[in-house]
């Protein structure tokens, strides 16, 4: 049976095998997520892990969904109004008009990643006082992946990209709530928390580490 992780926990079977953070394949798009995670005030390890999760660091991974975090025409088109801009998806594979090259291409996925996710951690924190770091990491993670109704859950909007002058925000429902995917998020910063803790919040840019090329099994559920 294929093993789920878009799935309420709990998250117990082994799947496939992903990237640690700090292996090569995810490591090379460091510096990008240190000057995203600075500017968003976001853990650029939480930046990495979710890469790690969508594509394994490959730009050209997916087909209706483009580039290093997956990203489709609904959330590129909230992304486009509020910033005033005209990036396709081609562009997120460093194959459009705007972006031409692959370092390109995951820079600006980043970009938009890590201001999507930075909204998302400040609405969460501010729904309740006893939000754990772990909690904020696994339920903003689940729902850059689209939320399921999982117990406890509760919905909370927020708007994940601030619009520029003449740009227009797009509201966007959230949930309180994690599934497998969230839980494999955190689990990838857990097994280098050494290197970049596991807070959500930025706290200092993540240095260049040599790390042999290490997999992590994913966890879901068989279904």
């Amino acid at each position: 049976m294929a093993v789920k992780i878009e799935i309420c926990p709990p998250c117990d079977a082994q799947g496939r095998d992903l990237h640690d953070i700090r292996n090569t394949a995810i490591q090379k798009w460091r510096a990008h997520a240190n000057t995203w995670g600075k500017e968003f005030g976001v853990n650029p390890g939480l930046l990495l892990s979710v890469a790690s999760i969508e594509t394994g660091g490959d730009v050209n991974v997916g087909s209706s969904y483009y580039g290093l975090y997956q990203i489709g025409s609904e959330m590129l088109t909230a992304y486009n109004k509020a910033k005033k801009t005209n990036y396709t998806l081609a562009d997120f594979r460093g194959k459009g008009s705007i972006v031409k090259t692959e370092d390109g291409a995951g820079s600006l996925a980043i970009k938009v990643f890590a201001e999507f996710i930075s909204n998302l951690l400040v609405a969460l924190d501010g729904t309740t006082d006893t939000y754990t770091n772990e909690r904020l990491v696994k339920d903003a993670a689940t729902n850059w992946n689209g939320s399921l109704t999982c117990s406890p859950d509760s919905v909370v909007y927020f708007y994940p990209f601030s619009a520029v002058s003449g740009g227009a925000t797009t509201k966007r429902a959230t949930r309180t709530s994690f599934t497998c995917y969230g839980q494999n998020a955190y689990n990838l910063m857990n097994y280098a928390s050494s290197w970049c803790g596991t807070s959500p919040w930025y706290s200092k840019d993540l240095p260049a580490v040599s790390f042999s090329t290490t997999y992590r099994k994913l966890v879901g559920r068989n279904v």
